[in-house]
């Protein structure tokens, strides 16, 4: 019965893991037209269009933004592999915080990361995870987030922390970092949680979610400073 049941399971997470591929791929080639569009439209469109350049900027942000919520379902079903190397935490950090403080002119987005601070880690995944997370902290902050990035503790792991001035993330929002997909509510918030987690933990690290007084809520990825002995 044990195995049956276990073959069960492996044959329902690799139907899943195929559909994921399959909406991926489908929709990826949808959006790659929209870019294409968008680029067309901007590049013909005269000088003075403002409002027309406007609606088409926010149209490539919501595409891309589809584009990173189907690459963080796809993450969180199939495999990852990790290409570690010596990462520039500082620079991808200031990097992300860049970004979002273009995309969300009405946040003060804070980062203070040292540079150069090192890290034995995937650039291209712990970049994914952060630019999730903002994604999913700007849903929360009221006016403020913080990038932080703090040298090794007592047990050698290293700190990036990401801060907001908003709610205490609720119950059924956390319970994104410990059962993905369990609630269809706070998708898009869930999703940056359980990708960090993934990411992070694969990396030999963990996730700590907890208040920040006086006002305000964080998620600091703990990660190991370099390669194991």
């Amino acid at each position: 019965m044990a195995n049956h049941e276990n073959g069960e399971g492996t044959a329902s997470a690799q139907l899943v893991a195929m559909i994921v591929r399959t909406l991926r791929h489908e929709t990826g080639d949808l959006l790659q037209s929209v870019y294409s569009a968008v680029a067309i439209l901007q590049e013909r469109l005269p000088r003075g269009q403002s409002l027309e350049r406007t609606i088409l900027t926010d149209l490539r942000g919501r595409a891309e933004l589809c584009k990173n919520e189907l690459d963080a379902a796809h993450d969180l079903v199939c495999s990852i592999d990790l290409h570690l190397d010596w990462t520039d935490l500082g620079e991808l950090a200031a990097g992300i915080a860049s970004s979002f403080s273009l995309r969300s002119p009405g946040l003060q987005v804070i980062c203070e990361v040292p540079r150069p601070f090192r890290v034995w880690a995937d650039a291209q995944r712990l970049a994914q995870a952060g630019t999730l997370l903002m994604t999913s902290l700007c849903q929360m902050a009221r006016s403020r987030i913080e990038v932080r990035g703090y040298p090794a503790d007592a047990r050698g792991m290293v700190a990036w922390v990401f801060r907001y001035d908003g709610p205490p993330a609720s119950e059924e929002q956390l319970s994104w970092l410990h059962a993905p997909f369990s609630t269809t509510r706070h998708a898009r918030f869930g999703l940056g949680l359980a990708l960090a987690r993934r990411v992070v933990e694969l990396h030999g690290g963990r996730i700590v979610a907890e208040e920040s007084p006086p006002e305000g809520f964080q998620f600091a990825l703990l990660l190991p400073p370099g390669p194991p002995d």
